[in-house]
C-alpha cells in the first residue's frame, strides 16, 4: 500500500476519537496500515500518535507520518517525550559524502568504522552512517535509527576515542524499547532469517539482515519480531544467551519461526566469523523444530 502523506494522515485522523489516550500526550490505536503491509490485523494498538505535534508511528509495521495542526486537537506533551520524526544531531555529516568522505577531520571516524570491520562504503551509504565534527556530539560516529520509510526516528552516537565518560549517547526522548534498529528488515519477505542482536554495530556487521533491540528486548519489540515476514534468529551477546533462548521461545509461542544461537562468554556477534554465524542462524531454526 503506497499512500501519500496526506492519505496516511487522513486515516490516522479517523482513529483519534477511539484511541486510548494517556497523560504523556501519546495516544494508542490499532494500526490501519498493518493489514496491507504485514497481512495481519493489529489488535494491540501498535500505532502511537503524539498529540502534541501530530506525529505518528507504528511499532509493528514501521509506518510513520505527521498530521497537520488542523487535523487533531493539540495537547500538552510531557517534557520527556519527543516526536518520532527528528533531525540529525548538530554537526552531523554523512561519511559516504563529501566533505566528510575525504576530510582529514573525519579520518578518525572512518578509521573507527574500519576497526569495527565496516569497510564497505556502500553500507555507510545505505545506513546513512555519519559523524559529528562539531557541536555537542563532536567526536562521535552517528548511526541513524530509521523508520521503514527511512525517516529519522532516533540515532546512536559512539565516540571514536578511547577515553570517554560515556561511550554511547542517544537523543533525548528516544525510547529505545519502542523501536528496532533497521526495522525495515522485518518487512522483507524471505526465507533468510533476520538476525536479532543488541547493538547497532552488531546489526551493521550482518547488514541488511539484522535488527538491533538497542538493549534488552521490550514487549513492543517482541510483538514486532513476531510479525516479521521472515524467520528470526536471536543472537544476543554471549553473556545473555539465556535471554536469547527465552526470546526465541516467546516468538515461537506467537507462531513465529524462531531459534537462538549461543555465543561464548563475553563474545559479541560482530566478533565472530560472519559466514559461520549466518550458517548457525539457519541451523538454529531447524534445531528449534
Amino acid at each position: 500500500m503506497n499512500l501519500h502523506a496526506k492519505e496516511k494522515a487522513a486515516m490516522v485522523k479517523h482513529l483519534i476519537r477511539e484511541a486510548r489516550h494517556s497523560s504523556s500526550g501519546w495516544s494508542r490505536a490499532n494500526c490501519p496500515f498493518c493489514p496491507s503491509l504485514l497481512g495481519k490485523v493489529d489488535r494491540k494498538q501498535a500505532l502511537a500518535i503524539n498529540m502534541g505535534n501530530g506525529c505518528f508511528v507504528c511499532f509493528r509495521c514501521g509506518t510513520t507520518g505527521r498530521m497537520r495542526d488542523d487535523e487533531y486537537q493539540r495537547q500538552e506533551v510531557a517534557p520527556d517525550t519527543a516526536a518520532f520524526s527528528m533531525d540529525a544531531p548538530e554537526g552531523y555529516l554523512a561519511l559516504c559524502e563529501e566533505p566528510a568522505r575525504s576530510a582529514m577531520s573525519a579520518a578518525p571516524a572512518r578509521q573507527y568504522l574500519r576497526s569495527r570491520k565496516l569497510t564497505q562504503e556502500s553500507i555507510w551509504a545505505e545506513a546513512k552512517i555519519g559523524a559529528c565534527l562539531s557541536g555537542r556530539y563532536d567526536g562521535r560516529v552517528i548511526v541513524p535509527v530509521l523508520s521503514s520509510d527511512y525517516a529519522w526516528v532516533g540515532w546512536v552516537g559512539r565516540v571514536w576515542f578511547k577515553q570517554a565518560d560515556r561511550a554511547y549517547s542517544y537523543p533525548r526522548g528516544m525510547k529505545r524499547g519502542d523501536i528496532l534498529y533497521n526495522h525495515a528488515a522485518l518487512l522483507r519477505e524471505t526465507d533468510t532469517p533476520v538476525i536479532v542482536v543488541e547493538g547497532v554495530f552488531d546489526a551493521l556487521a550482518y547488514w541488511p539482515d539484522a535488527v538491533a533491540v538497542l538493549g534488552k528486548p521490550s514487549d513492543t519489540q517482541v510483538y514486532a519480531l513476531a510479525s516479521a515476514r521472515r524467520p528470526v534468529a536471536v543472537v544476543l551477546d554471549g553473556d545473555a544467551w539465556q535471554e536469547g533462548e527465552v526470546l526465541a521461545m516467546k516468538l515461537r509461542l506467537e507462531g513465529q519461526r524462531a531459534g537462538s544461537v549461543k555465543l561464548g562468554p563475553r563474545i559479541d556477534p560482530d566478533e565472530v566469523e560472519h559466514g559461520w554465524l549466518r550458517t548457525r542462524a539457519v541451523e538454529c531454526l531447524e534445531e528449534s523444530l
